[in-house]
């Protein structure tokens, strides 16, 4: 009977926070030099499983939902995307870089007290993030706190994704507002 029981696990799906990256961005390197990271996320995100958000301050981890990626990963592979869209540059970098010859103008940290949601409700994205300029002095801090609707709870874990992938885009332009007004 064990065997049987097995033998029916479905397999889990897999999920990625996803950006397309403009391709006007193709061709010589240009435009602003903005460094991004460490990106830190609370450790109940640190997972493969994603977290939905329950009843009360209950929280479920999906056995069968997971992320294809470490999720701060993605987190930062999307803000870098993001910013190089909205600000039309080429030179949005993770941190740590490897190449550092191109001096950075900008830099943002960005810690991540929640990020997850509930099927049918709110996805919720609490950040506190610092931008610091060239000589590393602390330019801007701020605390976003970003929800975005799901859906339907029957449209699943797709729309959850698409919702936490808007919540992101908004990050980013509170970032990208945030270097527009300490050029």
């Amino acid at each position: 009977l064990i065997v049987v029981g097995c033998a029916t696990t479905p397999p889990p799906d897999f999920y990625q926070l996803n950006e397309p990256a403009a391709t006007r961005l193709t061709g010589v390197e240009r435009g602003i030099a903005v460094g991004v990271g460490p990106v830190n996320l609370q450790p109940y995100l640190d997972r493969p499983q994603i977290v939905v958000r329950g009843v009360g301050h209950r929280l479920e981890l999906s056995e069968f939902n997971r992320w294809v990626e470490p999720l701060n990963e993605s987190v930062s592979r999307v803000v870098i995307i993001n910013l190089s869209n909205m600000l039309e540059s080429t030179r949005v970098f993770k941190i740590p870089r490897r190449n550092k010859t191109i001096p950075l103008e900008f830099r943002v940290e960005i810690d991540i007290a929640r990020f997850d949601g509930a099927l049918g409700g709110d996805a919720v994205l609490v950040a506190r993030w610092t931008l610091y300029g060239r000589e590393e002095a602390a330019l801007l801090t701020k605390v976003s706190l970003i929800s975005e609707p799901s859906g339907e709870a029957e449209a699943g874990f797709d729309s959850l994704i698409a919702a936490q992938n808007r919540c992101l885009q908004k990050l980013s332009q509170e970032i990208v507002d945030g270097i527009n007004a300490n050029r």
